[in-house]
């Protein structure tokens, strides 16, 4: 049956709608969960033809397709997470839209958007290095929010009614999360945590993958202290944005920390080996241009804030007005 496939049960009152690859441009894993007569979700996926129907087919396969929308989560303002709220919006009023106050202006206006991927940084630091002539998919003249829409995942407007921060908690039906701002990949990223069922929303802090991370989201440093924050918690269970459910949390953090430090790691060998500039330790950490442009210089950026904030590398402002980095 259309939908069954993509159906992942977690409990008899929890699935998972699983897209078919966990990476870009790709959908995020939607959650949906009984929440009395009605539904509740924990994010809704990409705004894409493709995307929306599966997600409408899951909850025919389900037989929940006509239960009312009690509460939408959004765990974060990205496109991948929160696109299909257009097309939802447009047949149903759920009952609450919840979303980290901090968060709230890039749902009211994606057009801010690019500020919290740190992309006026990126042309900054491309025109800097005079690589603005190159061929690249991502450059000067970058417009993220035409990209999210050229891919098929296209950033959507939403009003949240109800806004959250660390320490408040969302019940959805017997399911109690406190509310965890989890920030490093976007600046109100939040993850959801039941304590009686040991269980975790993680979001995109955990996952297949180690998610981009900017300075303006939070940076190296916000991630770590994330995942510093959810590794005090006792859980059986992460549900990630982004691949399979993880039932050993305490390694899937581990190897998501490790991960991150790794780059602090080729960044100070390399600084000892002598200085260096901005592009060429962004080449050594990223091998194509366009994810030096993005995700790589943020995340460069945000290892350069945290190594100088622990005094283990030194900028130097040189004659030119060029920029070296010493171990």
């Amino acid at each position: 049956m259309p939908g069954s496939n993509s159906v992942v049960s977690i409990f008899d009152d929890l699935k998972m709608i699983r897209p078919p690859s966990p990476y870009w441009p790709e959908s995020a894993n939607v959650y949906v969960f009984k929440d009395g007569d009605g539904i509740s979700f924990f994010d809704v996926g990409c705004g894409s033809v493709a995307s929306a129907d599966r997600l409408f087919n899951a909850l025919k396969f389900l037989k929940w397709e006509a239960r009312p929308i009690k509460k939408i989560i959004l765990s974060h303002a990205h496109p991948d997470h929160m696109g299909a709220m257009e097309i939802l919006l447009s047949g149903v009023s759920p009952g609450h839209i919840i979303l980290h106050e901090i968060d709230i202006p890039y749902a009211l206006d994606p057009e801010k958007l690019p500020l919290s991927f740190d992309i006026p940084l990126c042309k900054e630091r491309w025109t800097e290095t005079g690589d603005q002539g190159k061929e690249v998919e991502k450059g000067p003249g970058f417009d993220l929010i035409a990209y999210f829409r050229s891919l098929g995942c296209a950033m959507c407007r939403v009003k949240p009614d109800r806004t959250v921060v660390e320490g408040d908690t969302i019940q959805v039906d017997d399911y109690d999360f406190n509310v965890f701002h989890t920030p490093g990949h976007a600046p109100g990223h939040m993850s959801l945590y039941d304590p009686g069922k040991r269980l975790l929303l993680a979001g995109d802090i955990l996952g297949e993958m180690v998610a981009w991370y900017a300075p303006s989201s939070g940076g190296a440093e916000g991630y770590l202290g994330s995942l510093n924050k959810v590794g005090n918690l006792d859980i059986d269970l992460i549900l990630p944005s982004h691949g399979s459910v993880i039932v050993d949390a305490t390694k899937a953090i581990q190897e998501t920390r490790e991960k991150i430090l790794e780059r602090d790691i080729v960044i100070t060998k390399a600084l000892q080996a002598g200085p260096k500039t901005f592009e060429e330790l962004n080449r050594l950490l990223f091998d194509s241009p366009s994810v030096q442009f993005f995700p790589g210089t943020p995340i460069l950026e945000s290892h350069l804030q945290k190594l100088k904030d622990e005094k283990s590398i030194l900028m130097e402002v040189c004659k030119d007005g060029g920029t070296l980095y010493r171990g």
